[in-house]
Protein backbone atom coordinates (compact mmCIF):
# COMPACT_ATOMS: atom_id res chain seq x y z
CA UNK A 1 0.00 0.00 0.00
CA UNK A 2 2.77 2.62 0.93
CA UNK A 3 4.55 1.56 -2.68
CA UNK A 4 1.19 2.37 -4.78
CA UNK A 5 1.51 5.69 -2.21
CA UNK A 6 5.09 5.95 -3.96
CA UNK A 7 7.01 5.19 -0.34
CA UNK A 8 9.89 4.15 -0.90
CA UNK A 9 10.99 0.43 0.06
CA UNK A 10 14.37 -0.97 0.76
CA UNK A 11 15.73 -4.31 1.49
CA UNK A 12 13.09 -6.25 0.42
CA UNK A 13 15.56 -9.10 -0.27
CA UNK A 14 15.88 -10.33 3.29
CA UNK A 15 13.58 -12.46 4.56
CA UNK A 16 14.05 -14.31 6.96
CA UNK A 17 12.97 -18.04 7.43
CA UNK A 18 12.78 -19.40 10.51
CA UNK A 19 14.25 -22.77 10.14
CA UNK A 20 12.32 -25.27 12.59
CA UNK A 21 8.46 -24.95 12.15
CA UNK A 22 6.97 -27.61 12.90
CA UNK A 23 5.88 -30.17 9.75
CA UNK A 24 2.32 -30.85 9.94
CA UNK A 25 2.96 -34.02 7.56
CA UNK A 26 5.30 -35.91 9.72
CA UNK A 27 3.12 -35.58 12.59
CA UNK A 28 1.73 -39.61 13.66
CA UNK A 29 -2.41 -37.93 13.51
CA UNK A 30 -2.39 -34.80 11.29
CA UNK A 31 -4.40 -31.79 12.07
CA UNK A 32 -7.44 -31.52 11.10
CA UNK A 33 -7.60 -28.58 9.48
CA UNK A 34 -4.60 -26.19 7.94
CA UNK A 35 -2.66 -23.84 10.06
CA UNK A 36 -2.54 -20.49 8.98
CA UNK A 37 0.43 -19.85 10.56
CA UNK A 38 3.30 -22.56 11.22
CA UNK A 39 4.18 -23.97 14.99
CA UNK A 40 7.35 -23.00 15.33
CA UNK A 41 10.17 -25.15 17.37
CA UNK A 42 12.10 -22.49 19.21
CA UNK A 43 15.91 -22.47 18.61
CA UNK A 44 16.11 -22.89 22.29
CA UNK A 45 15.85 -26.31 21.49
CA UNK A 46 18.67 -26.57 19.58
CA UNK A 47 20.45 -24.29 22.37
CA UNK A 48 19.64 -26.86 24.73
CA UNK A 49 21.48 -29.49 22.94
CA UNK A 50 18.40 -30.52 20.22
CA UNK A 51 20.23 -32.46 17.06
CA UNK A 52 19.17 -32.62 13.77
CA UNK A 53 19.04 -35.48 11.58
CA UNK A 54 17.56 -36.37 7.99
CA UNK A 55 14.95 -39.22 7.59
CA UNK A 56 17.69 -41.73 7.52
CA UNK A 57 18.93 -40.94 10.30
CA UNK A 58 22.26 -39.23 9.53
CA UNK A 59 23.13 -36.35 11.67
CA UNK A 60 24.04 -33.33 8.93
CA UNK A 61 24.81 -29.95 10.29
CA UNK A 62 28.65 -30.48 11.29
CA UNK A 63 28.84 -30.98 7.16
CA UNK A 64 27.94 -27.44 6.68
CA UNK A 65 29.29 -25.53 9.57
CA UNK A 66 31.36 -26.61 12.31
CA UNK A 67 29.05 -24.76 15.30
CA UNK A 68 26.63 -27.57 13.63
CA UNK A 69 23.48 -26.91 15.54
CA UNK A 70 24.43 -24.07 16.75
CA UNK A 71 25.14 -22.13 13.95
CA UNK A 72 22.58 -18.99 13.16
CA UNK A 73 19.56 -19.42 11.68
CA UNK A 74 20.19 -18.42 7.67
CA UNK A 75 22.59 -21.24 8.12
CA UNK A 76 20.43 -23.73 9.49
CA UNK A 77 17.76 -23.01 7.15
CA UNK A 78 19.82 -23.30 4.19
CA UNK A 79 21.36 -26.44 5.61
CA UNK A 80 17.91 -27.91 5.90
CA UNK A 81 16.84 -27.01 2.94
CA UNK A 82 19.91 -28.75 1.27
CA UNK A 83 18.89 -32.08 2.76
CA UNK A 84 15.27 -31.95 1.79
CA UNK A 85 16.37 -31.19 -1.46
CA UNK A 86 18.98 -34.24 -2.03
CA UNK A 87 16.71 -36.58 -0.42
CA UNK A 88 13.65 -35.30 -1.67
CA UNK A 89 11.98 -34.85 1.38
CA UNK A 90 9.44 -32.93 2.99
CA UNK A 91 11.36 -32.44 6.49
CA UNK A 92 14.24 -32.94 8.58
CA UNK A 93 14.24 -34.49 12.28
CA UNK A 94 15.36 -32.22 15.29
CA UNK A 95 16.12 -34.46 18.18
CA UNK A 96 15.62 -33.63 22.30
CA UNK A 97 14.67 -36.93 23.32
CA UNK A 98 18.09 -37.77 24.53
CA UNK A 99 18.07 -35.25 27.33
CA UNK A 100 16.11 -36.31 30.70
CA UNK A 101 12.45 -36.25 30.16
CA UNK A 102 11.44 -33.36 33.26
CA UNK A 103 13.88 -31.04 31.58
CA UNK A 104 12.49 -31.43 28.56
CA UNK A 105 8.94 -30.98 30.14
CA UNK A 106 9.99 -27.73 32.01
CA UNK A 107 11.75 -26.28 29.19
CA UNK A 108 9.65 -26.44 26.33
CA UNK A 109 5.68 -27.22 27.85
CA UNK A 110 4.26 -25.69 25.11
CA UNK A 111 6.04 -27.40 22.23
CA UNK A 112 5.72 -30.80 24.08
CA UNK A 113 1.67 -30.27 24.64
CA UNK A 114 1.25 -29.20 21.03
CA UNK A 115 2.95 -32.32 19.83
CA UNK A 116 1.27 -35.08 22.32
CA UNK A 117 -2.12 -33.46 20.90
CA UNK A 118 -0.89 -34.91 17.46
CA UNK A 119 0.35 -38.45 18.89
CA UNK A 120 4.26 -37.16 19.24
CA UNK A 121 6.01 -37.48 22.73
CA UNK A 122 9.01 -35.69 22.04
CA UNK A 123 10.52 -36.97 25.57
CA UNK A 124 10.66 -39.97 23.41
CA UNK A 125 10.58 -39.14 19.30
CA UNK A 126 12.30 -36.62 17.34
CA UNK A 127 10.35 -33.73 16.02
CA UNK A 128 9.78 -33.50 12.65
CA UNK A 129 10.72 -29.88 11.18
CA UNK A 130 10.67 -27.87 8.00
CA UNK A 131 12.11 -24.47 7.43
CA UNK A 132 9.18 -21.55 6.90
CA UNK A 133 8.97 -18.12 5.90
CA UNK A 134 9.29 -15.96 8.98
CA UNK A 135 10.58 -12.16 9.46
CA UNK A 136 10.65 -9.47 6.58
CA UNK A 137 13.91 -7.22 7.39
CA UNK A 138 13.39 -4.94 4.47
CA UNK A 139 10.34 -2.45 4.09
CA UNK A 140 8.72 0.84 3.64
CA UNK A 141 12.57 3.29 4.32
CA UNK A 142 11.82 4.53 7.64
CA UNK A 143 14.15 7.98 9.37
CA UNK A 144 14.72 7.96 12.75
CA UNK A 145 11.45 8.60 13.60
CA UNK A 146 9.92 6.65 11.83
CA UNK A 147 9.08 9.19 8.95
CA UNK A 148 8.99 8.26 5.30
CA UNK A 149 9.20 9.87 1.96
CA UNK A 150 5.28 10.32 2.09
CA UNK A 151 4.53 13.30 4.15
CA UNK A 152 2.18 12.46 6.96
CA UNK A 153 3.35 8.60 6.95
CA UNK A 154 4.77 7.09 9.80
CA UNK A 155 5.81 3.36 9.69
CA UNK A 156 7.02 0.94 12.91
CA UNK A 157 6.89 -2.56 13.16
CA UNK A 158 7.80 -5.60 10.65
CA UNK A 159 6.33 -3.30 7.76
CA UNK A 160 9.36 -0.56 8.14
CA UNK A 161 12.94 -0.69 7.07
CA UNK A 162 14.79 1.04 9.71
CA UNK A 163 18.34 -0.48 9.74
CA UNK A 164 18.24 -2.10 12.77
CA UNK A 165 18.50 -5.59 11.19
CA UNK A 166 20.61 -4.72 8.38
CA UNK A 167 20.86 -8.30 5.75
CA UNK A 168 19.56 -10.40 8.82
CA UNK A 169 17.75 -10.20 11.97
CA UNK A 170 18.47 -10.94 15.58
CA UNK A 171 15.69 -12.43 17.02
CA UNK A 172 15.33 -8.87 19.66
CA UNK A 173 15.81 -6.59 17.17
CA UNK A 174 12.22 -6.83 16.16
CA UNK A 175 11.16 -5.53 19.67
CA UNK A 176 13.10 -2.73 19.41
CA UNK A 177 11.67 -1.82 15.86
CA UNK A 178 8.42 -2.07 16.92
CA UNK A 179 8.70 -0.32 20.23
CA UNK A 180 11.59 2.58 20.36
CA UNK A 181 10.32 3.34 16.32
CA UNK A 182 6.93 3.56 17.42
CA UNK A 183 7.57 5.63 21.18
CA UNK A 184 9.42 7.80 18.58
CA UNK A 185 7.18 8.31 15.76
CA UNK A 186 3.70 9.52 18.67
CA UNK A 187 5.04 13.23 18.79
CA UNK A 188 5.57 14.07 15.35
CA UNK A 189 2.91 12.38 14.43
CA UNK A 190 0.75 14.29 16.62
CA UNK A 191 2.73 17.65 15.73
CA UNK A 192 2.13 16.90 11.97
CA UNK A 193 -1.64 16.22 12.25
CA UNK A 194 -1.73 19.34 14.53
CA UNK A 195 0.34 21.50 11.81
CA UNK A 196 -0.86 20.22 8.40
CA UNK A 197 -4.27 21.46 6.89
CA UNK A 198 -5.68 18.57 4.74
CA UNK A 199 -6.68 19.67 1.33
CA UNK A 200 -10.65 18.38 1.10
CA UNK A 201 -10.99 19.48 -2.26
CA UNK A 202 -8.34 17.00 -3.79
CA UNK A 203 -10.05 14.18 -2.27
CA UNK A 204 -12.95 15.02 -3.83
CA UNK A 205 -11.43 13.48 -6.83
CA UNK A 206 -10.40 10.19 -5.47
CA UNK A 207 -12.32 7.46 -6.54
CA UNK A 208 -14.49 5.75 -4.32
CA UNK A 209 -14.04 2.45 -2.88
CA UNK A 210 -18.08 0.50 -3.73
CA UNK A 211 -18.83 -3.15 -2.33
CA UNK A 212 -18.99 -6.23 -5.09
CA UNK A 213 -22.59 -6.46 -3.99
CA UNK A 214 -24.11 -5.63 -7.63
CA UNK A 215 -22.11 -8.93 -8.59
CA UNK A 216 -24.93 -11.30 -7.21
CA UNK A 217 -23.25 -14.23 -4.60
CA UNK A 218 -23.20 -16.86 -7.47
CA UNK A 219 -20.13 -14.84 -9.16
CA UNK A 220 -19.13 -13.23 -5.71
CA UNK A 221 -18.62 -16.55 -4.45
CA UNK A 222 -16.44 -17.72 -7.42
CA UNK A 223 -14.70 -15.01 -7.40
CA UNK A 224 -13.55 -15.80 -3.98
CA UNK A 225 -12.88 -19.06 -4.44
CA UNK A 226 -10.62 -18.63 -8.01
CA UNK A 227 -9.25 -15.63 -5.42
CA UNK A 228 -7.81 -18.48 -2.74
CA UNK A 229 -6.59 -21.04 -5.33
CA UNK A 230 -4.62 -17.81 -7.00
CA UNK A 231 -3.28 -17.12 -3.33
CA UNK A 232 -2.02 -20.81 -3.06
CA UNK A 233 -0.37 -20.62 -6.51
CA UNK A 234 1.63 -17.39 -6.07
CA UNK A 235 3.11 -19.11 -2.88
CA UNK A 236 3.78 -22.00 -4.17
CA UNK A 237 5.37 -20.01 -6.86
CA UNK A 238 7.52 -18.02 -4.27
CA UNK A 239 8.50 -20.66 -1.89
CA UNK A 240 9.43 -22.34 -5.27
CA UNK A 241 11.70 -20.22 -6.91
CA UNK A 242 12.34 -17.05 -4.01
CA UNK A 243 12.88 -19.29 -1.35
CA UNK A 244 15.70 -20.08 1.27
CA UNK A 245 18.58 -20.64 -1.96
CA UNK A 246 17.95 -18.44 -5.18
CA UNK A 247 19.44 -18.47 -8.19
CA UNK A 248 19.06 -15.73 -11.55
CA UNK A 249 17.09 -18.49 -13.43
CA UNK A 250 14.37 -19.49 -11.15
CA UNK A 251 13.44 -15.72 -10.07
CA UNK A 252 13.50 -14.78 -13.41
CA UNK A 253 11.06 -17.58 -13.88
CA UNK A 254 9.38 -16.44 -10.55
CA UNK A 255 9.12 -13.01 -12.13
CA UNK A 256 6.85 -14.52 -15.27
CA UNK A 257 4.97 -16.67 -13.81
CA UNK A 258 3.91 -14.09 -11.33
CA UNK A 259 2.85 -11.87 -14.06
CA UNK A 260 0.76 -14.29 -15.99
CA UNK A 261 -0.98 -15.23 -12.85
CA UNK A 262 -1.32 -11.46 -11.73
CA UNK A 263 -2.50 -11.09 -15.64
CA UNK A 264 -5.19 -14.65 -15.54
CA UNK A 265 -6.53 -13.23 -12.10
CA UNK A 266 -7.27 -9.91 -13.14
CA UNK A 267 -8.55 -10.49 -16.12
CA UNK A 268 -11.01 -13.19 -14.64
CA UNK A 269 -12.48 -10.58 -12.08
CA UNK A 270 -12.87 -7.99 -14.40
CA UNK A 271 -14.39 -10.43 -17.27
CA UNK A 272 -16.89 -11.28 -14.36
CA UNK A 273 -18.23 -7.39 -13.36
CA UNK A 274 -15.16 -6.26 -11.15
CA UNK A 275 -14.37 -3.13 -11.64
CA UNK A 276 -11.06 -0.95 -10.00
CA UNK A 277 -13.09 0.29 -6.93
CA UNK A 278 -14.40 -2.64 -5.79
CA UNK A 279 -13.54 -3.80 -2.25
CA UNK A 280 -13.80 -7.09 -0.91
CA UNK A 281 -10.87 -8.91 1.61
CA UNK A 282 -9.98 -11.88 -0.68
CA UNK A 283 -9.53 -9.13 -3.32
CA UNK A 284 -7.75 -6.56 -1.48
CA UNK A 285 -5.40 -8.63 0.05
CA UNK A 286 -4.41 -10.77 -3.28
CA UNK A 287 -3.36 -7.15 -4.74
CA UNK A 288 -1.50 -6.24 -2.24
CA UNK A 289 0.34 -10.14 -2.23
CA UNK A 290 1.08 -9.55 -5.82
CA UNK A 291 2.53 -6.59 -4.68
CA UNK A 292 4.70 -7.23 -2.31
CA UNK A 293 5.77 -10.43 -4.35
CA UNK A 294 7.00 -8.81 -7.12
CA UNK A 295 9.10 -6.12 -5.00
CA UNK A 296 10.88 -9.08 -3.42
CA UNK A 297 11.55 -11.02 -6.56
CA UNK A 298 13.05 -7.65 -8.02
CA UNK A 299 15.09 -6.53 -5.19
CA UNK A 300 16.46 -10.40 -5.34
CA UNK A 301 17.03 -9.71 -8.92
CA UNK A 302 18.76 -6.64 -8.25
CA UNK A 303 21.71 -8.13 -5.62
CA UNK A 304 24.18 -9.50 -7.14
CA UNK A 305 26.05 -11.15 -4.50
CA UNK A 306 24.78 -13.38 -1.32
CA UNK A 307 24.82 -11.32 1.77
CA UNK A 308 22.75 -12.27 5.34
CA UNK A 309 19.78 -13.73 4.36
CA UNK A 310 19.75 -13.49 0.66
CA UNK A 311 21.87 -16.41 -0.77
CA UNK A 312 22.02 -17.03 -4.59
CA UNK A 313 24.23 -19.66 -6.38
CA UNK A 314 25.10 -17.65 -8.65
CA UNK A 315 26.93 -15.11 -6.64
CA UNK A 316 27.52 -16.61 -3.87
CA UNK A 317 30.11 -14.35 -1.94
CA UNK A 318 29.59 -11.35 -0.30
CA UNK A 319 30.93 -8.34 -1.85
CA UNK A 320 31.80 -5.26 0.30
CA UNK A 321 31.31 -2.85 -3.22
CA UNK A 322 27.73 -4.61 -2.68
CA UNK A 323 26.95 -3.16 0.86
CA UNK A 324 24.43 -0.50 0.25
CA UNK A 325 20.54 -1.00 0.58
CA UNK A 326 18.61 -2.54 -2.05
CA UNK A 327 16.18 0.51 -2.86
CA UNK A 328 13.17 0.65 -4.83
CA UNK A 329 11.85 4.02 -5.79
CA UNK A 330 8.39 5.07 -6.92
CA UNK A 331 7.68 3.51 -10.36
CA UNK A 332 5.83 5.38 -12.87
CA UNK A 333 2.04 4.29 -12.77
CA UNK A 334 2.16 4.38 -16.63
CA UNK A 335 1.75 0.53 -18.23
CA UNK A 336 1.56 -1.00 -14.33
CA UNK A 337 -1.43 -3.24 -13.59
CA UNK A 338 -4.14 -3.06 -11.13
CA UNK A 339 -1.96 -4.79 -8.65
Amino acid sequence: MAHRAEAVISNMVFVQFHPTALADEGLPLKPTKTRENAFLITEAVRGDGGILYNLVMERFMPLYDKRAELAPRDVVARSIDDQLKKHNGKYVLLDISHKPKHQILSHFPNIAAECLRHGLDITQQPIPVVPAAHYMCGGVRAGLEGETNVKGLYVAGEVACTGLHGANRLASNSLLEALVFARRAVQPSINHMKSFRIDRGASISWARPTMPKSLGDVILNNIVRRTREVRKELQSIMWKYVGIVRSTVRLQTAEKRIGELELEWETYLFQNGWQPTMVGLEACEMRNLFCFAKLVVSSALARHESRGLHYTIDFPHLEESKRLPTIIFPSSPVNSTWS
